[in-house]
């Protein structure tokens, strides 16, 4: 369960910087002209989710604001027909992003620290903004729980070890149909790959922590070799 503090917000900073689109000089700031249509995502009575279905070019943007009460689940789903499309989620009026989708991917859920608007950012990256691409998205927001008025209590670490009660043992699943997962030296995407598992493999669990919105697991093969971090979502007990 993803639960996002000021502390662990201040770790994405640097990603956020890295992982700009085109048009921004900060979150959610804009910047060099580009044009971003905003609008507010209202759920229909008796309902909890939305799907929206959007087309940009270039520079253009498309920003959502939610309204989202401490507490509750948010979670955010990007298809789009142009592979260079992503979001990113930040509560409004902060300067650093809680999730970062050219980084993290196409799907958000985590559970927001605090009541407020939370804006949502679907951009092309820098090279296809620039060469004027188009992209055609489904956008699906869905908010759950009935969230609480008092602030979420800092998490502690999820260490999914044998002393925690987790598993001894995770199966690699759900990788796409000829991918791999990869297993890198640190917890990060960007990080040296040790080795990769196919679904089905089994691998030993060392512990588990959330590094900004992504759980990572430190694993292992069965002999004990090839140790590295994997990304959480792939790994079932």
């Amino acid at each position: 369960m993803a639960i996002f503090t000021r502390a662990k917000l201040g770790t994405l900073a640097l990603a956020a910087c890295l992982s700009l689109p085109m048009g921004f000089a900060g979150l959610p700031g804009l910047s060099d002209g580009s044009a971003y249509a905003q609008s507010r995502i209202a759920f229909a009575p008796g309902t909890s989710s939305k799907t929206i279905r959007g087309a940009m070019t270039g520079r253009e943007g498309q920003t959502y604001r939610i309204r989202v009460n401490a507490g509750q689940r948010l979670s955010i789903s990007l298809r789009a027909s142009n592979g260079s499309t992503y979001f990113n989620v930040s509560q409004a009026g902060s300067p650093q992003a809680i999730f970062i989708g050219s980084t993290e991917g196409n799907q958000f859920n985590g559970i927001v620290p605090a009541s407020g608007d939370y804006v949502i950012d679907v951009y092309l990256m820098r090279n296809a903004a620039r060469r004027g691409e188009t992209s055609r998205f489904v956008l699906n927001v869905e908010v759950t729980g009935r969230g609480n008025a008092m602030p979420a209590r800092p998490p502690q670490p999820d260490y999914a070890d044998g002393m925690s009660g987790g598993p001894d043992y995770w199966r690699v699943a759900n990788v796409p149909p000829g991918d791999t997962l990869n297993v890198r030296t640190r917890p990060n995407s960007q990080a040296p790959i040790v080795t990769q598992a196919y679904n089905g493999q089994m691998l030993i669990n060392s512990g588990c922590q959330f590094i900004g919105a992504t759980r990572w697991c430190r694993v292992a093969r069965p002999d004990g070799s090839e140790a590295g971090w994997a990304n959480g979502r792939f790994l079932r007990e």
